[in-house]
This record gives C-alpha cells, sequence and structure tokens, in this order.
C-alpha cells in the first residue's frame, strides 16, 4: 500500500524538533542577556521575572511536547493514526483552555498533550520490549533507558505546571500566650505554637555574653483540623557577623510538600509571623529528575560496554588476520629476492 503521509518520518521529526529546541534556546538566551546590554548601554539594572519567560517559551515547549509524541508513535503506530492522536491532544488543548476544567489556564493547556506524550512513550517502550523478545538485554535496556529519559524530562513538566499554578502562600501570626489553632490562606494545614525559648550560644563576643542569640519556636502543625506532626523554626541573630538569619520547617509527602519560616518576631509580645507554603504535586519533578539522572547513567553505561565489546572485536579480527599478512609479506619478500637473484645472473651470464 502506497505511504500517504511520505513525509512523517523519524528524521523529518527529528529535525523538527532540533529546529524548536534552537528556537526555545534562542528565546531563553535573549531574555538571559537583556538585563546585561541594558545594563551596558543605559545603565539601567534590569530584572527579568519567571513570568518573562515563562510567556515566551510556552508555544516552543509545547511544540517540543507534541513532536515528542510524533517521535514516540512513529514507527510503532500505523502513520494515519499518529497525525489525528497527536492533533487530537493540541485539539483537546484549546478546548480545555476554553471551557476550563481545572480553573487554571496552564494546566489545562498542557495536561492533554502532556498526559498524551506520557502514553506514548509508554507505547513506545510496550511495543519495544514486545518486538524485540529475542534481542540482546543490555541492547535492549539501553534503548529502554534513552525512553526513561524522556519520561524523566515530561515529569519534570508536569511537575512544574502542576506545583507552581496550584500552591497556596499564607502568613499568620502565632502568640505564646493562645492556644488557638491558626489558618493560613486557605490552606488545610494549620498551626499552633507551643512553646517559644530564647538562649544566647557561642563564645562571647566584645560586650554580648554570647556570639549569637536565637529564638526557638516550637509549634503542631494540624492537616484538616487532625494533629499531623510537631516542627520547629529558630530566629537568629548573629552578633559576629552582624546579621539575622532563621531556619525553615519542611516536610515532603507523597503528594505535596509543606514549607514553613518565620518572617518576623516579637519576642516582648511572645508573638511570631510565620509564612506557609503548601506546594503540591512538587515530587513529580523530584522524581523526573531521578529517572532523567538514572537513565543517563543506564545509558552511558551500556554505551561504553558496547563500545568495549566492538573494540575487542575488531582487535580480535585483526589478530586473526595479522598472521595471513605477514605471511603474505614474507611470499612476497621471498620472490623479490628470487627476481633479483634472478637479474643479478643474467647480467653476469651477458658480460660473459
Amino acid at each position: 500500500m502506497k505511504n500517504k503521509i511520505p513525509n512523517l518520518t523519524n528524521s523529518n521529526t527529528m529535525l523538527a524538533t532540533v529546529v524548536t529546541f534552537l528556537l526555545l534556546a534562542t528565546i531563553i538566551t535573549m531574555g538571559m542577556l537583556t538585563p546585561l546590554i541594558a545594563k551596558l548601554v543605559n545603565g539601567v539594572d534590569l530584572s527579568l521575572e519567571s513570568a518573562y519567560f515563562n510567556n515566551r517559551s510556552a508555544i516552543p515547549v509545547a511544540a517540543l511536547v507534541l513532536l515528542l509524541s510524533t517521535c514516540m508513535l512513529t514507527g510503532y503506530a500505523d502513520k494515519k493514526y499518529v497525525i489525528p492522536v497527536v492533533a487530537g491532544s493540541a485539539l483537546l488543548s484549546i478546548i480545555f483552555a476554553v471551557i476550563s476544567p481545572f480553573g487554571n489556564t496552564p494546566i489545562d493547556i498542557s495536561l492533554p498533550i502532556l498526559i498524551v506524550a506520557l502514553l506514548a512513550t509508554f507505547y513506545r517502550i510496550y511495543n519495544m520490549i514486545m518486538s524485540r523478545k529475542n534481542a540482546a538485554t543490555k541492547e535492549m535496556i539501553r534503548k529502554i533507558s534513552a525512553h526513561v529519559i524522556h519520561i524523566g524530562i515530561l515529569m519534570i513538566l508536569l511537575g512544574i505546571v502542576l506545583s507552581s499554578n496550584m500552591k497556596m502562600e499564607g502568613s499568620a501570626i502565632l502568640s505564646s500566650d493562645s492556644n488557638e489553632i491558626i489558618s493560613f490562606g486557605g490552606q488545610h494545614y494549620q498551626l499552633k505554637m507551643n512553646s517559644m525559648n530564647s538562649y544566647y550560644s557561642g563564645e562571647a563576643f566584645r560586650s554580648y555574653p554570647a556570639s549569637s542569640y536565637t529564638t526557638e519556636v516550637i509549634f503542631d502543625i494540624y492537616k484538616d483540623g487532625s494533629y499531623f506532626k510537631s516542627g520547629k523554626v529558630n530566629y537568629i541573630t548573629d552578633f559576629k557577623w552582624g546579621q539575622t538569619y532563621t531556619t525553615t520547617y519542611i516536610n515532603r509527602g507523597l503528594t505535596e510538600e509543606l514549607f514553613i519560616a518565620p518572617r518576623a518576631i516579637d519576642e516582648s509580645a511572645g508573638e511570631i509571623d510565620l509564612y506557609m507554603r503548601t506546594v503540591p504535586f512538587i515530587n513529580c519533578l523530584w522524581g523526573g529528575i531521578y529517572l532523567m539522572v538514572i537513565g543517563i547513567a543506564v545509558l552511558l553505561f551500556t554505551d561504553r560496554g558496547k563500545k568495549e565489546k566492538m573494540s575487542h572485536s575488531t582487535s580480535t579480527a585483526s589478530e586473526k588476520i595479522r598472521p595471513d599478512t605477514a605471511d603474505n609479506e614474507d611470499k612476497y619478500d621471498r620472490m623479490l629476492q628470487q627476481e633479483i637473484k634472478k637479474r643479478k645472473t643474467k647480467r653476469m651470464k651477458d658480460k660473459r
């Protein structure tokens, strides 16, 4: 049957991917150089926020994800289904952007194309395993590790989109004189202060009895009204270095991360102003990073083993050929010596 989509090949898809990636790299580079150029030309200190890069890189990144889905399906799925599947995911993103089922435009647009790309990658791995059951184990692992890297990249993108757009932030003041459980901006975590203790630490410094002064705040964490865990933060004044800094509390769960940090403290009133941030799905990002590292390490290890095997095979073949080559060289040397001897004998006869 004649191919109705002759241009849908791995090489053409890879070319489109490289061009799109270069466009993305150009956008990021221009954004990084703009503050430097503004400083050199006009002497203006310019700072570009993350929104500058997010708005300009969203379309190239979405195109890269769609191209990844195309690469994963090309060669393992019928070509007449590849374009409808990829185009369908893009169309679904547009529909989600209009009806907004998640109430957040970046999530509405990103989820359809990211989920389709993940499913396409798993489909590629499944078909690779099923079609090469008799292939060498190391070669199979090498090919799968490349797609594990793709899964890691997609998980990182998914984690960035979900965590940055679903995070909740808030601040509140806790008092040591009150046993009230304080809520933070609609988050499902609440805090209650247990104690506030201050003490000096370190060696004496100038007129101070110690080099630093620490206020330790211990609190209970409640989740949806039920006790969850206890935590602690410190507010530290360092006399020796003339600075004040704080410690933070971080709890990384399976589905979200809880971050608590002190903003200000009033020791005389027994009050502390705490900042709380809940970041859901942040583990998608960390899991993606781990998958990328594992995939890269396995790919490098198997590639090294493959190169060593090829080098060993080449050297073995050379050793097999070498004796024959040596014999041929000896044979040619004998023939040359015999020819020289014949010519000398002939010359002697001619002289006589």
